[in-house]
């Protein structure tokens, strides 16, 4: 299960979050270690990835007042801002700034999991939200 890939610190229990951050973690880990010829064939995978997962917490907000929502979907925003402008270069040949864009991504993750991630689960379990629901 792809949540085990997380650290402790990361893991939120809630499952549909945890999996789903276990395979963007995965995912990134991953797509580093590869060649640089399969790298640049998996970095549009993993960036969908991400956006699918962001996509998920952004609907999750939506159906409640979540006061901290600007700053979450703004986090997000940036990260894929990174994402999408290191995918220009690497289309172009240049895959260094992808390879940073997952760096930083993998550096990044685990704080925001802790903290807008966390604040999220906690929103929703006061109440505040709807249940999370499966997004794959």
């Amino acid at each position: 299960m792809e949540q085990q890939c997380l650290p402790a610190d990361m893991v939120l229990g809630e499952p549909t979050l945890d999996t789903a951050h276990g395979k963007t973690f995965a995912a990134l880990v991953n797509t580093l270690a590869l060649p640089e010829d399969q790298f640049m064939a998996a970095y549009g995978d993993v960036v969908d990835g991400i956006e699918t997962d962001f996509r998920y917490e952004e609907q999750l907000m939506e159906s409640f007042q979540c006061p901290d929502a600007a700053l979450h979907r703004a986090q997000h925003a940036r990260m894929l801002a990174g994402l999408h402008h290191a995918e220009s270069a690497l289309m172009q040949g240049d895959a260094d700034p992808a390879h940073r864009a997952l760096r930083a991504l993998v550096d990044w993750l685990p704080f925001h999991i802790v903290t807008q991630d966390r604040h999220l689960l906690r929103m929703v379990r006061q109440g505040n939200g709807a249940a999370p629901v499966p997004a794959y």
